[in-house]
């Protein structure tokens, strides 16, 4: 900014340059003065950024641990529900196979059973017959013997008329 002085014997004006300096020295003062309170200002703000700063890192550390605890039982859990899988369907095919020879066996003695029931039918029909033919056989000569006892009763009854007539 430009300023005219008065001009004096030897110069400017003392005073008034020196009152110009003086308000110079005021301004530049003031201006340093706002300076520092903000600098100061920046300094305080600067001091909590890197104390925030300090609490996010260490946060971010905790986090990562965390991160690599929670990956660890990750892969922990899934390697056991692997392990838990393979074990159950080892089990399963074990009870398969189970199942299969039970089922087998009770099949083999199914047929055992209908075997035995078709030779039990062969007996007792073979056992019917026989009691049948006896049967036939005991009525056949059941009737021949009431035949032969009828013949035998006639015969003794003309055997008695004709000794009777005689």
């Amino acid at each position: 900014m430009k300023r005219m002085f008065e001009i004096s014997l030897f110069g400017y004006r003392r005073k008034q340059v020196e009152r110009y300096v003086l308000s110079i020295r005021n301004d530049y003062e003031d201006e340093l003065s706002k300076k520092k309170d903000r600098m100061l200002e920046l300094n305080g703000e600067n001091r909590k950024l890197r104390s925030k700063l300090h609490q996010y890192e260490e946060m971010l550390s905790k986090y990562e641990e965390q991160e690599k605890f929670i990956s660890k039982a990750m892969v922990k859990a899934e390697e056991s529900a692997q392990a838990i899988m393979k074990e159950c369907y080892q089990r399963v095919g074990l009870e398969k196979s189970r199942i299969n020879q039970e089922k087998e066996k009770w099949k083999t003695r199914e047929r055992e059973i209908i075997r035995q029931l078709l030779a039990f039918q062969k007996e007792a029909y073979a056992l019917m017959e026989s009691f049948q033919s006896e049967i036939n056989y005991l009525t056949s000569k059941e009737i021949s013997q009431l035949h032969t006892e009828e013949e035998t009763c006639h015969t003794d009854e003309k055997k008695k008329e004709i000794l009777n007539v005689s």
